[in-house]
């Protein structure tokens, strides 16, 4: 390969880390006491988990096997979501499941080409929307 294609295979990866790091944050910055009962308990506490123990919050520390905790986290919490809310979280699973399973940095340029990565911010937006709707009596 080239040294420009490493360069931006490179950048895309940085820029993919730093949307899922900024997601999993996101997850994690929610305020842990509701100040109303969480309407969806068993939601909320799988929610609470996605993004812990791994450090998906460095950028520069994601790889494939936290892509793969995260993915599986996701999945724990759509057990417990209503119907769209399962949807938009299929949706964050499948981009997740592109990162978690490229070995090679020339495959994430695909992610960016995917159908998954454009639906990406409608999905989290109606992933966080209930979160915070049914965790911390928000929206």
């Amino acid at each position: 390969m080239t040294r420009k294609a490493l360069n931006t295979m490179s950048r895309l990866r940085i820029a993919l880390a730093a949307v899922l790091a900024l997601s999993a944050l996101a997850v994690m910055a929610v305020p842990a006491s509701a100040s109303v009962p969480a309407a969806n308990t068993k939601f909320c506490s799988a929610a609470e988990k996605i993004g812990s123990s791994s450090s998906a919050s460095n950028a520069s520390g994601l790889d494939s096997g936290q892509a793969k905790k995260v993915l599986a986290q996701f999945k724990a919490t759509a057990k417990y979501a209503p119907a769209k809310v399962k949807s938009a979280i299929g949706n964050i699973t499948k981009l997740l499941g592109v990162v978690a399973g490229s070995t090679n940095p020339a495959d994430l340029a695909k992610v960016y080409t995917s159908s998954s990565f454009k639906n990406y911010p409608a999905a989290i937006t109606t992933f966080f929307k209930y979160e915070a709707a049914q965790c911390t009596g928000g929206l």
